[in-house]
Formats: structure tokens, sequence, C-alpha cells
């Protein structure tokens, strides 16, 4: 669903100019919302990965992610504290961060505590200058001037811990929800450090039942019984049953009118004067309903609902609802990444009842545009997306395979045709059409591997055509097929996770496959010395990618194999790769990632290999593969997560996107496309103010151009080769001080191709 809201909030965001080299950006998905709060000047969203604040005054919507700051990607918890002016963000690795005036104090005291397995703070509750975390160990409390933690209560003794869900003060007492009853303490005389200060509360009609949150009204303390699925409300005497008609509880919050009851699809304002059940948003609302997880009503007595699936929601009318939603993807469930001719198409899953159902998001000129159901009835019901394929010749067609519903053919992103068992070649298992790769050929030949068919191979011509492939070796396995790949020689080749590659050509018409080139091999790597003769095997192949020299790279379970002949694969006897080599000075044979699990390959415009691992992040390797140039992981860099799932790489800008299991990101490397002449050649920013701290961008040149730059005398300052289309120049003279004011001269030169050209730059120191 598309918000028209969001896309005009947020624009000033994203369209403010070229983001520097070496930036980091977070794409995580806004849509849903687990926690909410309210400060003076913003209503506050947050996701698992990120929150937003929308401006009281101009409705302006502005983000904060890992990218811009916070500690962590996993919140749990937000809150706001008036007394010090702190918003608190919670996380489930027990991290805490205190946001003021833009700025975040980090309190990881938790995160350091190696003897609680789960530290996830579940909810955050403020009072003056204090604040307790509700953790699943129990109540860590916070001194917010001190930015300290003054006590730990727990209620319960050694392993016997409890994890509070709510906190509360009612008639002098501390009041705690736990996963196992309800206790109470005397806040003024107990040493709450001493579990045995909290009591049980034995006259709840179920004591060691599962409690979640607190709610207060006209006196009566109000809880949620998890483990029955019911409201109780005390009057300081007794506990009893309250709104039995309410069903399928998430939660209770006090209200400025009552209290609010969080359902699984709806939002009950409940008071003196009746109930009012929400289960749907005017005039705007998802065919599946709504999904609160949180809720709140402002200093202006006002109705906000943190929604999962409509983001940040507002009351504005008795049967009218205003949804905030900042620019971004549709969900942080990335099921495939590709770069297309212009932009960078990711697929993502929605839930849906508990069934994934497939959305594509598509990033171009700094905005996401998101395609799902409720904009596309051709959408609807379909399974994640596995991969797509971008026609040459018509830049608005495209298609996607999906695990599950075959293949969408796509014009102006919009699913115009549906290919399945019913209607094609493809095939299908316990009425599950799977297709997990596909490639356009020079021919605009779409080819597609499908798992659940006959052939594990088959084309659908550029006439529309479909054809099985039974070549040997292809028929329907048991062992999964992947992804395919088309290189610069005409083959395809077929990642075969299990049993290694598929390479074929076709030497005629695809209508006769018997005159075909075809192999079927396991991946393998040789290593001499000439005295030592090593051959490795591989297995767990997941990711291929054809470099600008043809050779062709492999990522497998243990590291990576890179045939530097890859046609030799057609040839009579064995065909072996080699592992690039870390070159440390030593001579010793040192393959990279050998112990890593490889999960994605891409290459840039200086030919640069990108690595995604399993469990390590991501790692920029020089074109032959033996010299580390960078390594990202969640620790050292905003990377969302150590497991990097896809990498895809806008050709035109040379930013590098990560789908990890946790969102995405994208980083702004120094490496573009390769032009093949200077007419693009343009230097930014230009001029160089003294404001600006990042460095000189020289963008459009051909791989490998010389560039010099000189002043106005012809002293020559800096000196470099592009690595592809970009060179980046840190301003700065040989000496590292930053060059004086003045104009400089740009000489670009290719020896390759026997061009030149001069452009000026202004820098303002």
């Amino acid at each position: 669903m598309k918000f028209f809201c969001s896309i005009l909030l947020s624009l000033p965001l994203f369209a403010t100019g070229q983001s520097r080299i070496g930036e980091w950006k977070s794409h995580v998905s806004f849509t849903q919302i687990i926690r909410i709060a309210e400060t003076p000047e913003s209503m506050v969203g947050a996701t698992a990965n990120g929150i937003f604040f929308v401006d009281k005054k101009g409705s302006q919507i502005t983000t904060k992610t890992k990218s811009e700051g916070l500690s962590e990607v996993g919140i749990s918890a937000l809150a706001y504290a008036a007394g010090p002016n702190f918003l608190l963000i919670g996380y489930a690795n027990g991290n805490v961060d205190l946001l003021q005036n833009g700025h975040i104090v980090k309190l990881p005291d938790l995160t350091w505590k190696p003897n609680l397995q789960d530290k996830t703070i579940n909810r955050i509750v403020c009072e003056g200058n204090f604040a307790c975390l509700c953790c699943a160990f129990g109540i860590v409390k916070i001194d917010l001037q001190k930015i300290e933690v003054t006590e730990t209560w727990y209620f319960g003794a050694g392993n016997d811990l409890k994890g509070a869900f709510d906190c509360t003060v009612f008639h002098d007492s501390l009041w705690v929800a736990t996963n196992r009853g309800i206790f109470k303490a005397d806040r003024l005389r107990s040493n709450l450090q001493d579990y045995r200060t909290w009591q049980l509360q034995v006259s709840l009609p179920q004591p060691d039942a599962d409690y979640s949150s607190f709610a207060q009204s006209d006196g009566l303390l109000f809880t949620h019984d998890v483990t029955n699925d019911r409201l109780l409300v005390y009057d300081g005497f007794n506990w009893k049953t309250k709104y039995p008609e309410i069903k399928n509880i998430r939660g209770v919050k006090s209200a400025a009118t009552g209290l609010i009851v969080l359902t699984a699809d709806a939002v009950w304002l409940a008071g003196k004067t009746g109930n009012t059940k929400i289960d749907r948003y005017q005039p705007v609302s998802t065919a599946a309903g709504i999904d609160p997880r949180d809720a709140l009503t402002s200093s202006k007595g006002e109705l906000w609902i943190g929604d999962y699936r409509d983001g940040l929601t507002h009351r504005t009318g008795a049967s009218s609802f205003l949804h905030h939603v900042p620019n971004s993807p549709c969900s942080d469930q990335i099921s495939a990444l590709k770069a297309g001719p212009e932009d960078i198409f990711a697929a993502t899953i929605l839930s849906s009842g508990g069934t994934p159902e497939a959305a594509i998001s598509i990033y171009q000129a700094g905005i996401w545009q998101n395609f799902m159901a409720a904009d596309d009835a051709g959408m609807k019901s379909i399974y994640p997306i596995t991969s797509f394929a971008f026609s040459r010749e018509h830049p608005d067609e495209y298609w996607a395979s999906s695990l599950g519903s075959g293949l969408l053919y796509f014009q102006k992103n919009r699913v115009m045709t549906r290919y399945n068992e019913l209607n094609s070649a493809l095939g299908a298992l316990n009425r599950s059409c799977d297709v997990t790769g596909l490639t356009l050929d020079a021919q605009n030949n779409l080819w597609y591997s499908n798992p659940t068919g006959k052939t594990r191979l088959g084309i659908r011509s550029a006439s529309g055509t479909f054809l099985s492939l039974p070549y040997p070796g292809m028929n329907f396995s048991d062992s999964p097929t992947g992804e395919i790949l088309y290189t610069s020689s005409a083959t395809q080749w077929v990642v075969l996770p299990d049993e290694g590659l598929f390479a074929c050509k076709i030497k005629g018409g695809i209508e006769n496959i018997t005159d075909d080139q075809i192999s079927k091999i396991a991946v393998q790597s040789r290593f001499s010395n000439g005295t030592t003769t090593l051959i490795s095997s591989f297995k767990e192949i997941s990711a291929l990618a054809e470099d600008q020299n043809h050779q062709l790279w492999v990522g497998t379970g243990t590291g990576v194999v890179v045939y530097k002949d890859p046609e030799r694969v057609f040839d009579p006897g064995e065909f072996y790769g080699t592992q690039p080599s870390l070159d440390d000075g030593e001579g010793l044979f040192k393959p990279i990632l050998e112990k890593g699990k490889v999960t994605a390959l891409a290459v840039d415009g200086g030919n640069r290999k990108w690595i995604g691992t399993a469990r390590s992040g991501v790692f920029l390797f020089t074109e032959q593969g033996d010299h580390l140039l960078h390594h990202f992981d969640s620790q050292n860099s905003p990377l969302l997560s150590d497991q990097v799932n896809f990498i895809a790489i806008s050709p035109k800008s040379g930013e590098v996107f990560f789908a990890t299991d946790r969102g995405m990101s994208s980083y702004k490397s120094d490496a573009t496309n390769s032009e093949t002449d200077f007419n693009k050649v343009y230097v930014w920013p230009n001029p160089l103010r003294e404001t600006y701290e990042g460095g000189v961008t020289v963008d459009g040149l051909t791989d490998g151009t010389d560039v010099r730059i000189t002043d106005v005398a012809g002293n020559l300052v800096y000196r470099t080769t592009s690595a592809g289309g970009r060179v980046v120049w840190n301003a700065k003279n040989a000496a590292g001080m930053r060059v004086s004011t003045g104009v400089y001269l740009i000489f670009c030169s290719s020896s390759r191709l026997k061009i030149s050209k001069i452009i000026k730059l202004l820098v303002i120191h």
C-alpha cells in the first residue's frame, strides 16, 4: 500500500543532493510500528530497526537509524522522560540510547552482563529523573541525571528469574507484571534489591499467570492476564474480570478518557460512557485489517496508534485516520535484491495472517516506491519473489520468479501475466510452482530454473514459446536449484547448491538442444607451488559473478573459487578453478574467506569484489582478490547484521546495497561503472566550500583514466588512476594539508581510448 502523505513529507530528507563517498544509509522499513511515544515537539514511532518523528507543527517527518547514530537494530522499547527531556530507546540486547536535542548518549551496561542469556528490554517506564527498564530477567532502575544504573530488582532467587513486562505505582506501592505473576512492594520502605521484599499477589484468580501490562482509571488498577486472555481490575481489595467481550488482547494502557485496550485486530477505547471499537481505518485501510501494537492519547487528547501494517496512525476524526510512514521499503524481510538498468529492485515479504506474500520495493533517485497486492491485484496471493530479470529492449518491462507462484511479467510495475503449471511448461509439486533463478540472454530469451518441474531448466523464447530443456543431469531432483548467470560469452551458468554448477551454450536454435554445449561440474580448485599440489572440493554453492576480465567468481560454503577461463568448462578433462590468496608479503598460500560461508558476490565499476558472508559481514577485495580493502560488520559500521544475504550495486551512483536478515543498508563506494568517453565527466561539489567536510569526486570517467590535479601555476597537487568511472580526492596536498583557496585544473586522459579532458574546480578554504 502506498501512503500519499509519506512520499510528500519525506522528499526533503532524501533529495538533498549527492551523498558523500563512504557515507552509509539505512534503508529500513518504517511501516511495522511496535512502539510509540510523545515528546513536546513530536510524535515518535519505532520499528525494530529505527525511529521517526512526526513534527507537531508542520508534520515534517525525520528519521533516525543506525546510520544516524543509533546503537543497534532490534528496538524493543520506547519512552519519553519529561524531566530530563530524554527519549529512551531500549533494545533486545539490553542496550539503551538516550536521545536529547539530536544527541545520543549510550548506556550499554546491560550488554556487559555475560550471565544473563536474555536481556530484552520489554518496556520503559519513566518517573521524574528515573526510568525503570522492564527486562526479561527483572527491572533495572536508571538515574537519568547521572546516566547510570542505580538498582536491579529481581523477582526470584538464583535461576528462578522472572521476566518483567510493566510496572506502575498504585496506592504507594510498586506493582510489577511478570511472566509468572504480579509482584508488589512498598516503594518507600522496602529494600527493592532483595527479591524477598517482593510479594506475589496470591489474591489474583490465577497468581502464576503471565501478565503483560497495567493501566489506571478512576482509581482502579487494570491488568492484562495473557494466560487467560482477559482484563482484570483491582479496587484495592479484590480482583474481578472486566470487559469480558474483548478477546485476543495484546495489552492495556491508560488514556485521557479511560483505557486503551489493544487486541490482535482492533483498538478498544473503554470508559464509563461505553466502549468504542476501532477495527478499520478510513478512508484508507488494508484488506487485511488493522494490526495495532501500541497506542496513546496525546497531550491534545488525540488518539495515535502504532500499527504493524499501516505505520504511525493518527485519528483525525471519529472515523478518519492519517497514516505517517517515512519513505522506505515496505518490509525488512528481503528475498531477492538486484540492480536494474537504473534502479535497485528489492523483493520484500509481507505477512498476512501468517502467510508470506510478495511485494516489490524499487529505489530510484533516492526514493523508494512500493508495490503490493493493495496496489496491484496481480500481486495478490503471490509467494515470495526469488529473482528479477530486466528487458534490454524495453526499460519498463521486467520479470520476477517466485517460490511457489511461478513467473510474473511486469510492465510499468504492474503484473501483466502470471505463468505457472497451468498455462506454461513450468512444473509444480504439491501445487507449488517454484522458479528460483532468472536471466535474459542477448536475444531476449528468458531462462529460468524450475526445481519443481520435470526438468530443472527451461526457456521462454522472445516470441513467447515455453520450452523445457531436458539436458542430461538436469531432470527433476530433490537437490535444490538456484540462480542463473548469463555471461558475456553467451554461456548460461546455473547454481546447483548441493552439486556444483551446470553450464550450457546454445549452438543452433533454442528448439534443438542436441548440438548444445553442456557441462555439469563439481566446484574444485587446484593449487600447486611446484612441489605440492592441493585439490580442494567445495559444497554449498551460493553465488556467481562475472568480472570485467570475464572471469567467473563462485561463492561457496568455504570461501571463493575463481575460473579464469570459464569457457574451458566445455573442454575434455578436468576443470579446476583457483582460490584467490591474500598477498601479505610472506609468500604463503592464504585463500580468502576459506573458513567463511559466502552468501553474495558483486563486482563494482573498478572490478573489485564485494563478498557477503553468513556470519562475518561483508568484505571488499581488490580486482584479483589479493588485498583486502574494507571489512564491514555490525560492530564496526552501520551494517545492520553480520548475515549478508544479497549485494547489489547501482551502476550510476556506485552505491552498494546490502540486504541482511535484519534489513537493508547501503554504502557510497568510490567506484562506478566505466564510461566509453568523457562526455559525462563532472566534478562535485563544485565549488568546494570550507563548510564541506568531504572530498572531491570526479565522475563519468573511463576505467583506468589518469587523473592529475594542479593549481593554475601548473604545480602537481594530486595524481591517481580511476577505479571504474570515479576518482576521489581528499582536497589535500602531498603534505596532508587542505589546499588553499583557488582554481584547480583536473586533467583526465585515457591512453587506451586516446582521449583527454580538462575541468576546473574552485576550492574555498
